[in-house]
């Protein structure tokens, strides 16, 4: 395979070598309006949802043993329809460039972990001995651990807000995550804001640590991949050379001598640098690539060439 045969090398192929780059994010969104639509199918009338009374966040219930609040109560919705709508538009409308980004399984691992982090702050607030008798539930800490990625990724472009005020993304969410803390402290109830925060400073380390370990993990599947040398048994001497080696006796022919394919060994060790020195293009551009890599380039570049002619 060339070296520009290759996806994650084109120019018009996703970051990070990303495919499918919209199932993560119509996964997440289907899921919470599952979520949304299973709250409304439990609710009876004067009581709370089924699904909010098992899932939601409760610090008295998780330190009674009910752990799997933690892990459910960033990712069940609120029962609010307009905050759903909103966070639907505002997910789909940056979630797909993530996925595009970083691929489908880290977008969602991302996505999950970040609301994972936000419950996980309000049970540490909960052991500070604030809002232990509150309930919460809702995917804002997720939602905006998605926008201050995006904003993080592209802080310099600009946005029209209500089709006529051009604003940098960057300052829009800010001013939204602004807005969402102030509004969730007026009601009294803290570990909704703490929540919030705490899932957008996650997609903010997420922006500062990410690059270098998903580039860590993606050079040891590519040192795993790494083929052993082809080892090819030496043909037979042709008959015109030495007619006399075959009326020798079978036991003084000299046995078949297993030699490596110079050349063979060659390709396989620079295709697995090439591996290495693509997923960091992918990753982090030409401009991050050492004179060693760009040599690599170079020779890989005019082998395949000549494979092709």
């Amino acid at each position: 395979m060339g070296i520009y045969d290759r996806d994650y090398y084109r120019e018009d192929a996703p970051r990070w070598g990303a495919g499918h780059a919209s199932r993560g994010t119509i996964f997440v969104m289907a899921a919470t309006i599952g979520l949304f639509f299973v709250q409304a199918l439990t609710t009876r009338p004067g009581r709370t949802s089924e699904l909010l009374e098992w899932g939601e966040f409760h610090f008295g219930k998780i330190a009674g043993g009910e752990i799997w609040r933690i892990f459910t109560a960033g990712l069940i919705p609120s029962p609010d329809l307009f905050g759903v709508i909103v966070s639907m538009f505002l997910l789909y409308w940056a979630g797909r460039e993530l996925e595009r980004n970083y691929g489908t399984k880290v977008f969602v691992a991302f996505y999950i972990l970040a609301a994972w982090v936000s419950s996980s702050a309000k049970l540490a607030v909960g052991f500070a001995g604030i809002d232990t008798d509150k309930t919460s539930v809702g995917i804002a800490g997720a939602v905006f651990a998605v926008m201050v990625l995006f904003a993080c990724l592209n802080p310099r472009r600009t946005i029209l807000v209500f089709f006529f005020l051009p604003m940098p993304l960057a300052l829009l969410v800010g001013i939204l995550l602004g807005l969402t803390v102030l509004a969730m402290l007026s009601d009294q109830t803290k570990i909704h804001a703490v929540g919030v925060i705490a899932g957008a400073a996650f997609g903010f380390c997420f922006f500062k640590f990410a690059p270098a370990i998903l580039h860590w993990t993606s050079t040891r599947r590519s040192a795993k991949r790494q083929r052993s040398p082809v080892r090819l048994y030496q043909s037979p001497p042709d008959d015109s050379e030495d007619d006399t080696r075959l009326q020798e006796p079978e036991a003084n022919r000299p046995a078949a001598q297993v030699l490596p394919r110079p050349s063979r060994i060659v390709d396989e060790q620079l295709e697995a640098k090439l591996d290495q020195v693509l997923s960091k293009v992918a990753q982090f551009g030409r401009d991050s690539l050492s004179a060693d890599e760009h040599e690599i380039l170079r020779q890989a570049s005019e082998i395949y060439k000549r494979k092709r002619t």
